[in-house]
């Protein structure tokens, strides 16, 4: 599933918390790799980043240059 944020297109995202996704880093990043999954990571409760495939941020950066 998709949602718009600004004007890209982006897949629907998973919220965890710092501790969930430190233990869970490894199976983060391949779901972000090999599956194009977004997660936000949360800190008390406030999303403090977002970990994204690569590919996906360096279409975006270039866009910005």
């Amino acid at each position: 599933m998709y949602h718009r944020y600004r004007q890209y297109t982006v897949p629907m995202t998973e919220t965890m918390g710092a501790h969930e996704a430190r233990d869970q880093l490894g199976k983060r990043i391949d779901a972000a790799h090999f599956m194009g999954k977004h997660t936000v990571i949360e800190k008390n409760g406030e999303p403090r980043a977002v970990l994204v495939p690569y590919a996906w941020w360096a279409e975006r950066h270039e866009e910005d240059t």
